[in-house]
């Protein structure tokens, strides 16, 4: 049996919406697609009206009972919100979706590194033969900016500043945002660039691969595995963000110049790492006090 054809269409439609307007990522949009796909066959096996509330809460149900984890169901959720907004957007009708309510999920620490654990993880690249410096700047970089991985495989030269004091990110929505760039980072980032220089010079990204080509997030988050040895903690580009966030936070910098740092549209978001610093804090004392 096909999927509802009108269904298809609203979902097609949606899709676009996300790609052109709100310009998502591919990775979300390809998330919303796979459980728009998921619910749509569902509402079909069960016989069920797709545009309601009660069938989302029934799919969601199916979900528990299948035991998915609590973060995929809060990402079933947040699609499902979205798509209902969208056939909403130009009404005055109510989201048939806004009263499904994602599972809460378990607080933990945040992966981060110290300081000190950074430089013994950076160590591990300083001494490779070939396409160090590269891996060197680029882990410094994204260490002193605490920009996403996608927005550092995104970078071109032209983004950066001329005396490498800022660089231009393009975060999520291509909303740009000037990043100021530390003297590590700047330092190294100065030794691959002379290295760069005659590659190609139709390939305009500023990390490129052994071939000249525009390193991909897969290919750096490859990269990055190489360091794992060294620490009992896997190191992703996303803890390296963490790590910025963390060390500003810990070090008195205003919550709000951070959010700014980060390219958050939220000042809550950035408030998670708030929440990381005080955990932190309290493992500390709870390890150190003699009456903790």
């Amino acid at each position: 049996m096909g999927l509802d054809s009108e269904f298809e269409r609203l979902r097609k439609d949606f899709l676009r919406y996300v790609h052109i307007e709100r310009q998502l990522s591919p990775n979300t949009g390809r998330s919303y697609d796979q459980t728009l796909r998921q619910y749509a066959a569902f509402c079909l096996d069960h016989q069920l009206r797709s545009i309601e509330l009660a069938t989302a809460r029934r799919y969601l149900y199916a979900l528990y009972e299948q035991q998915a984890s609590k973060t995929t169901i809060a990402q079933k959720v947040s699609c499902l919100k979205q798509f209902g907004r969208f056939l909403t957007r130009d009404t005055d009708a109510v989201n048939p979706f806004e009263g499904l309510k994602a599972p809460k999920r378990a607080q933990s620490l945040q992966t981060f590194l110290v300081p000190s654990e950074y430089e013994r993880f950076l160590e591990a690249f300083r001494t490779e033969d070939t396409l160090g410096n590269r891996n060197v700047a680029m882990i410094e970089l994204l260490y002193a900016t605490g920009m996403r991985v996608s927005e550092l495989a995104g970078l071109n030269l032209q983004d950066l500043d001329q005396d490498l004091e800022y660089v231009h990110v393009y975060g999520k929505g291509r909303k740009e945002r000037i990043t100021p760039i530390g003297s590590f980072a700047r330092r190294t980032l100065q030794v691959y660039l002379q290295e760069r220089r005659g590659k190609d010079e139709k390939e305009q990204a500023v990390f490129v691969s052994k071939s000249g080509r525009r390193l991909t997030t897969d290919g750096i988050r490859k990269i990055l595995k190489k360091g794992d040895h060294l620490l009992s903690k896997h190191v992703t580009p996303h803890a390296l963000r963490h790590s910025f966030a963390t060390d500003l936070l810990e070090r008195g910098a205003d919550l709000r110049a951070v959010q700014e740092l980060l390219g958050h549209a939220s000042l809550s978001t950035t408030g998670q790492y708030t929440h990381v610093t005080t955990e932190r804090l309290r493992h500390v004392y709870q390890q150190a006090h003699p009456r903790a």
